[in-house]
C-alpha cells in the first residue's frame, strides 16, 4: 500500500466527521418530529461516506479520476433507501415534507452507513 499523504488523512478524517455530525443531527431533528430537516442532514452524510468509499478504493493520490466518473461511482455506493431516493429526484425528496415516521428508516440507514465506513476508515489507516 503506498503512503497515505497527510492531507488525503485529514480529508478523509474530516469528511467522516462531518457525516457524524450530520447523522446525529438528523436523529435529533427525527426525535423533535422534523422528518423533513432529518433528511436534508442526512442526505449530506450519505455523500461523504460515499465519497470516502469510494476514496479507499481507488486512492485520489494515486490516480485521478475524472468528475463524471466519481460522481457514477459514488451514487454506486449509496445504501438502498438513498439510492431509491437519487432514482427518483433527491432535490425534489429533500424539499418535500416528510413525517418523522416515514424518514426513520433513512436515518436508521445513514447511521449504519455512516458508522460502516467509519469501521472501513479505521481499518484502513491502521495498515497504512
Amino acid at each position: 500500500m503506498t503512503a497515505i499523504p497527510t492531507r488525503w488523512r485529514n480529508t478523509i478524517r474530516d469528511q467522516l466527521g462531518n457525516a457524524l455530525e450530520r447523522t446525529a443531527s438528523a436523529a435529533r431533528h427525527l426525535d423533535a418530529g422534523d422528518g423533513s430537516r432529518a433528511l436534508q442532514e442526512a442526505y449530506p452524510a450519505i455523500v461523504a461516506g460515499a465519497t470516502i468509499r469510494v476514496w479507499l478504493s481507488a486512492p485520489p493520490w494515486s490516480s485521478v479520476m475524472g468528475p463524471e466518473e466519481m460522481h457514477r461511482r459514488v451514487r454506486q455506493e449509496f445504501p438502498s433507501l438513498f439510492a431509491a431516493l437519487v432514482e427518483v429526484d433527491v432535490q425534489q425528496a429533500l424539499t418535500s415534507p416528510w413525517r418523522a415516521k416515514d424518514v426513520r428508516p433513512y436515518i436508521e440507514e445513514a447511521q449504519q452507513f455512516v458508522a460502516e465506513t467509519k469501521k472501513k476508515v479505521d481499518e484502513w489507516l491502521e495498515q497504512a
